[in-house]
Parts: structure tokens; sequence; C-alpha cells
């Protein structure tokens, strides 16, 4: 008999080891790119399977309305969010809850994301906000999106290029964005967000910034775009190109790329994040960016 709870005790003990193993492990989520560089990733809500966007520019999670009306059981809360899109014009989304959210092997429950009645032909964003405590790495070699785990985070420092420093905006565990600091054209330090649903190699500053970098906006190739969200509305955008910008250690760099300034924009710069190198993990806890070129 002691033999038999000794017995039972050890295959317990070795299944809860086991187990912990599991949950520490990287869950490697393959993606798709798009002809234009959006990460699209497996995303299941409620037992629904859709295709999101990874979009570290997001702020929030998103449903699009017409994926939203697929998936049952969604709770609407009481509580709803005031943003606004990187061209000013301002929105207010009430906020659901989901019951399960599943990205292969990792999954999460009472997730929040708001509801927006746009016509898309994905389901929704996936934002920062789910992995506020997480390391997140982007494979653009591989095509893979790694949750690392303590061990897998370890072997990524020892084999790191260098790091970057992040700045966090966090409000209420809701939206969550991630910047950067930039040198543009040698003359302005500038504070840049990382927007990984830009696609790949779009470079946006605040109309502002031409003055001091000697750009005369007649001389340049000049669009209105009107507002997709507040008709009557719209903004400028002046085209042209730029020597160089780079991080503010200078480990990486772009030169003679093609700019895009905008007015009104309400941030001093938005771009892309796959200039910065092929594998780059987001550490939110720790701010800042693991780079491997």
């Amino acid at each position: 008999m002691i033999k038999l709870i000794t017995s039972f005790f050890l295959i317990l003990s070795t299944t809860l080891i086991y187990s912990q193993e599991k949950i520490t492990d990287q869950i490697n989520i393959p993606f798709t790119l798009s002809e234009h560089g959006y990460i699209i990733i497996p995303v299941t809500i409620n037992g629904i399977e859709g295709k999101y966007v990874f979009d570290t520019g997001a702020g929030i999670n998103l449903l699009f309305k017409k994926s939203a009306d697929k998936i049952k059981d969604l709770e609407k809360t009481e509580h709803f969010y005031t943003g606004h899109r990187a061209t000013g014009e301002g929105l207010e989304i009430d906020l659901w809850k989901t019951k399960s959210l599943e990205i292969q092997d990792f999954k999460v429950d009472n997730e929040i994301f708001g509801i927006l009645d746009i016509d898309f032909e994905l389901d929704g964003l996936i934002s920062l906000a789910m992995f506020k405590d997480k390391q997140i790495t982007i494979d653009f070699k591989n095509k893979i999106l790694s949750i690392e785990s303590k061990k897998s985070l370890k072997k990524l420092l020892k084999n790191e290029d260098f790091e970057i420093p992040i700045q966090i905006s966090n409000d209420r565990d809701i939206s969550i964005d991630i910047s950067m600091k930039v040198i543009l054209d040698n003359k302005l330090s500038l504070d840049v967000v990382l927007d990984s649903g830009a696609g790949y190699d779009v470079y946006r500053f605040n109309s502002r910034f031409m003055k001091s970098l000697e750009i005369d906006s007649a001389q340049v190739k000049k669009i209105y775009k009107p507002s997709y969200f507040k008709p009557g509305s719209g903004n400028n955008f002046f085209i042209t190109e730029v020597s160089e910008f780079s991080d503010a250690s200078k480990n990486v760099s772009e030169k003679n790329f093609r700019a895009i300034f905008i007015e009104g924009l309400i941030y001093e710069g938005i771009m892309s994040i796959n200039w910065i190198g092929e594998k780059i993990t987001i550490d939110i806890p720790n701010k800042r960016l693991i780079v491997k070129k």
C-alpha cells in the first residue's frame, strides 16, 4: 500500500513538473505577411476563428463589426474608450469582454475589445494590451510570432545584437503603445510610435518638422486625404525624401527613405517596425527592444 501511494505521488510529481515545463515553454505562432507587410495571425474568440492583424500601434484590441456579429457570448461592459486616430479624428468606442481567446497555445479569458463599424477584409486587430507582462518576438525571416518563456528569453539575451530602450504608453491596461527615440536627418530627436500595423517601410512625421528640416512644402508632392470617419475634414500629406534616420544610439539606420509629413498628426512620428531588424523582441515589462539584425 505504501509503495502504491509512493508510486502515485511520484507520477503526480512528474506530471506537475511536466505541466510546469509546458507552461513555461515558448509559444510559437506562425504568421502570414500581406503584400504590404501586415502581420496576420489566426485568433479564436469564443470558439470562432478569424484572421487578425498583430498591430503594435493599435492601442486597443479591436473587432470589426461584421466579424463581431458572428461571435456569440460577447459581454458588453459599462466601459468605453475615447481615443484618436493618428490623423486626429476622435473615436468613442464601447468595450466588450470575451469569454475565451486563443492564439495557438496562448489562452486568455475576459479580454477587452472595442468594436468598430468599418468595412475591412480581416476580422480585427490584436494590440499589445494582452502582452503587457510578456516578451513577444517578431521573426520576419521565419514568419513566427513568439511569446517568450523565461528560458527562451535568457537564450535571446545571450544572442542579441543590441537593445533599444522604449517608452510605454499605458491607459488603464486597455490601450498600450510603444515608442522610441530616433534622430531624423542628424538634426531632430523625435519620439516615434512603433506601428507594426503600418506595414512595411512607412515613415510618417508631423508636418511641423518640415521647417526644421528645411523642406519647402510648395516644392514637394502634396496629397489631400479626406477622413474616413469624419466627413468634411481631412489632412494634407507631404511626400518627400529624407537623407537619414537612426535610433538614438545609432545601432541601426535607414538612408534616403521616403517620408510622409502629415498636418494634424497627433504624434511626433509613427513608423513601421521592420527596419529595426529581422528578429525583434518587444519587452514591455523592461521597456526595451531586444534586436537580432
